[in-house]
Order: C-alpha cells, then structure tokens, then sequence
C-alpha cells in the first residue's frame, strides 16, 4: 500500500516562489525508505515542503494514506517532521519537548513520550535539556517527538548534516534500523550522496525540476540512466571505443568482449573507477600512463592517462606504489556499453 502518492505535481517558477517542478510522480511504500536528492536548484527542497503542506503548486495530485490532499494545509495532514536544527526548544527537557503539541490525558501524553524516548535510547537523559547532550541526541530527541505525534509519514530534511564526521555513518545506521523496527514510511531530502545511498531503499534523484531516476540504491549507482545521474554519485569513467565482431578496441588497449557485436562502429565504454583492477603484466590488459596519484588512507585514486591525453580514474588498494610517468597495466571488471552518438 502506498502511503504516499504524488500525481504530475507542478510547480512553475516564479521570481519569489522557489524553484520549479515538472510533472512528478512518483510513490512511497508502508514502512519504505524514500530519499529525495538533487543539486541546489533541483527543487527537492520545494516538493519536501508541498509535500509537508507548506508550499502551494500549480497541478497535479498528492496523496496521503490515499487521500487527495491537494492544496490543503499542513494541519490537515497527519505528518512528523524533522527539519535540519531539529528545532528543539532550548527552554525545554528532552521529555518536556517530546510531550509538546500531543493531545490527549496528560497520563496519556506522558506515557507516549516515555515510551517514544525510551525507544530512541534517551530514557536517562530526559530531563536534560538540549544544549546539555549532543546533536545526536538532539536529533534523537526531535525524532520521538516526531513519531509520538503518530503521523503516518515522516519527512526528515537534511537531518544528518551537523554531525560529526567519525561518527555520521554509525549513527546512519542506528537511526535507520530504529525506522525500520517503528516501520513508519520516511521520507528523507538530503544533499548527502552517501546518506541517499546508505540510509533510503529507494533514492530519486532530480535536476533542474525533473525526475531523473528512481531505483534502489544498487541500480542507481550501478546503472544509471544518463550522465547526470552517474557522475551525481562519483567520477564514471568513459572511453570511446571502436566495436568489431571480436571486441572493443580502445586509446588504452583492446577489450575481448562479445557484446561488441552489438554495436556497428562506435560505443562508449563506461565504468566506475573501483570496477578498474591493477594488474602486474600486459597480458590481456590495457595499459595507461601514471600522471597523478592522491592518497586517503584507505584507498589512492590514481589518473592513467592514454597516448592521446585521454584519461580515466582508477581507485586503487593503498600499499601499491605508483610513479608519475610509469605505465600501468589493468582490466576492467565489469562495465557498461552504450552507442557513442
């Protein structure tokens, strides 16, 4: 069941309104992961809030647990909120946050918070306030009072982008495996790439106002659509090849692939620079020359260049030493063909 439905939703931009938006559909599953990611100016910032009621559009649908909310406010949507800040108010307990804006008895309303902060770890910490714990715990604390409310969707935006770095992709982990145990439908805006791919089921990625893709985070990364959505998510490389009935042939060497039947003359060859592997000999490899070498600790990214300048990114193991000028011999482990126009 879709909780969360939209129906070529439009927005046409104005001077002052934000950005513009065309024809977006698309739906949220019960208990799904949805993130929403674009550059500045996609207009996910602008279908978050029409989503949420904020924000006013010029056609189209949007449906809540399968209700057309149209142009409804945000009081008649039955939606928790978590905003980047978290916004909570620093005059107020972790407790006394959680029970804000609740209804019913006050038994009633005390007993959804405990339980609500007791879920996300901060029963100790209650009668803290928000400025004696950390932003994890901030961020913590603005999520229960999210889920007390008992919305039937949450909308998170950019709610990871004050934490610390060391700690980030943990917490990642912990918040959404507690999403998943609440099974409460998400959605998520996020610049973040790595929080689109790790934390969501689903990510759809937008540009300029229009839906690009929208596929599990395996396929977005590994099969994107056009070259806007490879390159959103990390360097692809690409090298024009010549097709023959016995492979590619291309600046960095020749490729045995049966694929290249496929194609009448021309193709691009299309890969990631993990799917490179190194090799110690010629032999059924390619070959490019070492022009730059920049190393993190874990991995070194490494610039081969052909004869022709051409070059590509290969993401190596960091105990290889490679010297600027030396010749590199390499394969690919798996890539991507498409007709070269």
């Amino acid at each position: 069941m879709s909780i969360l439905r939209l129906e070529n939703v439009q927005r046409v931009n104005t001077i002052d309104s934000g950005s513009s938006l065309s024809r977006i559909s698309f739906e949220a599953e019960e208990g799904e992961i949805l993130a929403l990611t674009g550059e500045t100016g996609s207009g996910v910032g602008t279908l978050l809030r029409i989503i949420a009621g904020l924000e006013r559009f010029d056609a189209g649908n949007v449906y809540l647990a399968g209700k057309n909310h149209g142009h409804k406010n945000n009081s008649a949507r039955k939606i928790g909120m978590v905003f980047q800040g978290n916004a909570l108010f620093p005059n107020l307990t972790l407790f006394e946050n959680v029970k804000f804006g609740l209804e019913g008895s006050k038994k009633t309303i005390e007993d959804k918070a405990k339980s609500c902060l007791i879920l996300v770890g901060l029963k100790r910490d209650a009668e803290k306030y928000p400025s004696e714990v950390k932003a994890e715990d901030q961020f913590r604390t603005a999520l229960a009072r999210a889920i007390a409310s008992q919305p039937d969707f949450l909308l998170l935006n950019e709610p990871f982008s004050g934490l610390r770095p060391m700690k980030k992709n943990q917490f990642i982990s912990e918040i959404r495996e507690l999403i998943k145990k609440v099974g409460i439908t998400t959605v998520l805006d996020t610049r973040d790439k790595e929080v689109a791919l790790s934390f969501a089921d689903r990510v759809a990625i937008f540009h300029k106002g229009y839906l690009q893709q929208l596929a599990v985070p395996q396929i977005i990364y590994q099969d994107p659509v056009n070259s806007y959505v490879a390159n959103f998510f990390g360097k692809r490389n690409e090298v024009l090849a010549t097709a023959t009935n016995d492979g590619f042939y291309t600046s960095f060497g020749f490729i045995d692939d049966e694929r290249s039947k496929n194609y009448s003359n021309k193709a691009k060859i299309l890969f990631r620079p993990e799917e490179v592997k190194v090799k110690k000999s010629l032999r059924q490899a390619l070959i490019g020359t070492v022009r730059q070498c920049s190393y993190f600790g874990d991995h070194q990214m490494v610039t081969l260049e052909d004869d022709l300048g051409k070059s590509i990114l290969v993401k190596s193991s960091p105990n290889r030493v490679y010297n600027t000028g030396s010749n590199v011999f390499f394969t690919l482990k798996t890539f991507k063909v498409e007709d070269a126009y």
